[in-house]
């Protein structure tokens, strides 16, 4: 079934289809000496400790990650994706009594936000017209276009994605340059590196879409762009998603997440094909918790269980584009979505 967390996400064909070359098993067995391995859990607990939670809005950002001739990758993870970890209650899906607060109606969620006037789904993405960029002719960059809105609608709106799915939509939008590094990098024990947060995935459990709307906005273009001796065009996008989401059997638990989703894909030509190379890709998603970091986008509900501290600075408005996105590892206040 496509929800099922312990299906696997690619069989064996699709695997050995993907474009990618493994680091040696010299390179994977190179592991740092037990007293610096020490050094770095204490190191990772202060961090964590001194790490402001309370964000209303929680920010997942790879950059410059993918093709195999400029990355050397570390551990690789397993190929195939499960859910992990999901059969308990996170803290988002233990609801805690408050008092009465204000609800959205089922039958437009989006009534009274920016999101109203936003398109419906897809065809809130739409590439402006193309011409001649960075070497390529118009007709590439029309193929870039295309291929960057592939890549948005399988991150953002691929239904079995967003509900804790396989996201073999997304796996086959990358194309086959990136797609074993998206592949292998799912599970990945380095937060950094783990591609889970290229796509937008609610955590197990945690939300149910209310209706079958997702409202989308933003922008794309294209500007010459280099990455090493690569010269082509990069396609820079900037969409907002907005998802009436409840938590599973608590309708009255109803809010609209945002999530912002920005990044630039150089493409460029090689062998008379058109090659593509994730630049920056980051997502900032808002409302949600940011004391739980596993790839998955974690709700925050009116009556979830509190984070153990809470965010600081002015409040964080999740559809204002023109303020650049969050810095990492920012616990923010939201203005409300």
């Amino acid at each position: 079934m496509p929800g099922d967390p312990d299906r696997l996400l690619f069989d064996e064909d699709f695997v050995k289809n993907a474009a990618f070359t493994e680091p040696s098993a010299r390179e994977r067995g190179k592991r740092p000496g037990w007293r610096k391995r020490r050094r770095l859990a204490r190191a990772e607990r202060r961090r964590r400790r001194a790490m402001t939670r309370q964000r209303r809005g929680s920010r997942l950002k790879t950059t410059g990650t993918v093709l195999a001739v400029l990355v050397a990758l570390a551990a690789v993870g397993a190929l195939g994706w499960k859910v992990r970890g999901g059969r308990g209650l996170s803290p988002e899906t233990t609801p805690v009594r408050r008092g009465a607060v204000p609800t959205l109606r089922a039958a437009d969620p989006f009534e009274g936000s920016p999101a109203a006037a936003y398109a419906d789904g897809a065809a809130g993405i739409t590439p402006p017209a193309a011409t001649a960029t960075g070497g390529l002719s118009a007709r590439d960059v029309e193929a870039a276009y295309a291929r960057t809105r592939k890549r948005l609608v399988a991150a953002g709106l691929d239904r079995p994605t967003l509900l804790g799915g396989s996201p073999d939509a997304f796996a086959r939008a990358v194309g086959p340059d990136e797609r074993s590094y998206f592949v292998t990098n799912l599970n990945n024990p380095d937060l950094g590196k783990r591609t889970r947060s290229w796509v937008v995935t609610f955590a197990p459990n945690t939300a149910a879409l209310s209706g079958p709307v997702i409202k989308v906005h933003g922008t794309m273009s294209a500007h010459p762009s280099a990455v090493n001796h690569l010269r082509g065009a990069g396609v820079r996008f900037d969409y907002l998603f907005v998802y009436p989401i409840e938590r599973p059997g608590s309708p009255a638990t109803l809010e609209r997440l945002v999530v912002r989703l920005s990044g630039e894909v150089l493409f460029y030509p090689s062998g008379g094909t058109l090659h593509s190379h994730t630049s920056r890709w980051e997502l900032f998603s808002d409302p949600a918790r940011c004391d739980v970091r596993d790839g998955f986008i974690h709700p925050a509900y009116h009556d979830s269980a509190p984070e153990r501290s809470p965010g600081t600075g002015p409040a964080h408005d999740p559809y204002d584009q023109s303020q650049a996105m969050p810095d990492d590892e920012k616990c923010l206040r939201s203005s409300g979505t």
